[in-house]
């Protein structure tokens, strides 16, 4: 959040010195585009501002100079304005030109140049990730590093072997098969980020049987990675996701095929299930409605802890992860939807309405449990002899 504020105080800054170099911004006409080139390469803000003025002027010269600008820039915060003013302009009916990205399938997906790919499967309902990296070896084929990683166990298992190219493949469409399931391309400095925090997890909680991970990881670079945005950041608009009905349409979620068996922990939901037993056996005398909105109460209080803390963390990186996941898939709408959930989480709280996605996926974890627990109940023997 401070670093939004920052940036967004970067621009009224940057549109006050333009003010005061005469540009007049109730002529948001394309006449107005001459004076805005003029006025770009005098300050970092003021750069800044031109950039999110022309996202305003809906016209092809904006198109056109935005995408100038983007070339030949190098500034990594001006070139995140220069994407947010380009969709802007694009949802206007503007051609806007893509940067190109990976087509979604396996056989497209495992045919590029030779240098260092990553590859990335959907999140299990465990929050767990298979995670490949592969470094190509002149005459030699791939040295990969193929690992399971737990967003909360870190990681469960890491190997290493020199493969070809087709077997590569064919490893993809086995798990699609299979599974269901396809690898997304990543960028593999956040594969690699994903395996190391894994590591650093499991080594913290004493596993045992990651001793040849250095020396897996030497074939890349031995040193700590260093800390980055969520990649998802760099194709879909965080601005943008969170406008519209995202919160009521977010439950569409859990309709997709690798959401079907998400179910959080049952440490965290434990707590909560003695609650709902309580309000269901209470001696005090309750109305339906009273029942109902007390249950409806406790459900409420495992949203909110599902964004505080170390599970926040965990469900954050679960819906950044499944948004790129989605977009890579050919999944666009839900991949916002995603993305809108996990920055929401990122706040701390739900905020004061409803997210349905969150509010589904903790009434079916308590359905879940429950159902559980009368089975197992059920199939106890009774020791109680009748006369």
């Amino acid at each position: 959040m401070v670093k939004k504020k920052t940036h967004e105080a970067e621009i009224h800054k940057g549109l006050e010195e333009l003010r005061q170099s005469g540009v007049v911004f109730e002529d948001a006409t394309p006449a107005l585009l001459p004076r805005l080139r003029k006025e770009l390469g005098n300050s970092h803000v003021r750069d800044l501002a031109v950039v999110f003025t022309l996202g305003k002027i809906a016209d092809a010269a904006s198109v056109e100079l935005l995408t100038e600008i983007e070339k030949r820039s190098v500034d990594k915060d001006l070139k995140k304005e220069i994407r947010r003013s380009l969709f802007k302009l694009g949802q206007r009916g503007l051609d806007i030109p893509r940067e190109e990205a990976p087509k979604a399938g396996a056989s497209v997906a495992f045919n590029r140049p030779p240098e260092i790919e990553a590859y990335m499967s959907a999140v299990d309902g465990t929050g767990g990730r298979l995670v490949w990296i592969v470094k190509p070896q002149p005459n030699f084929g791939l040295q990969t590093i193929q690992a399971m990683v737990s967003d909360r166990d870190g990681l469960q298992r890491v190997g290493g072997a020199q493969i070809r190219r087709k077997e590569l493949r064919q490893m993809a469409q086995e798990i699609k098969q299979q599974h269901g399931i396809s690898m997304i391309a990543v960028p593999w400095e956040y594969a690699d980020q994903i395996i190391y925090e894994g590591f650093e997890k499991a080594k913290s909680q004493g596993r045992t049987g990651l001793e040849n991970f250095h020396e897996l990881r030497a074939m890349l670079h031995s040193g700590k990675p260093r800390p980055q945005d969520h990649p998802v950041y760099k194709k879909l608009d965080a601005h943008v996701v969170g406008e519209g009905a995202w919160r009521e349409l977010s439950r569409r979620l859990l309709d997709e095929p690798e959401l079907r068996f998400w179910i959080l922990d049952e440490d965290f939901a434990q707590s909560f299930l003695l609650q709902l037993q309580e309000a269901q056996t209470s001696r005090l005398v309750l109305n339906p409605m009273q029942k109902e909105e007390r249950l409806a109460s406790i459900v409420r209080e495992a949203v909110a802890a599902l964004c505080i803390g170390e599970m926040g963390k965990r469900m954050q990186r679960r819906m950044e992860d499944m948004a790129l996941y989605f977009l890579e898939t050919g999944r666009a709408q839900l991949a916002k939807l995603a993305l809108a959930v996990a920055i929401q989480i990122k706040e701390g709280n739900p905020g004061p309405l409803d997210v349905s996605f969150l509010t589904g996926l903790v009434q079916k974890t308590f359905a879940f449990y429950l159902a559980q627990q009368k089975s197992k109940a059920e199939e106890e023997p009774s020791f109680i002899v009748k006369p």
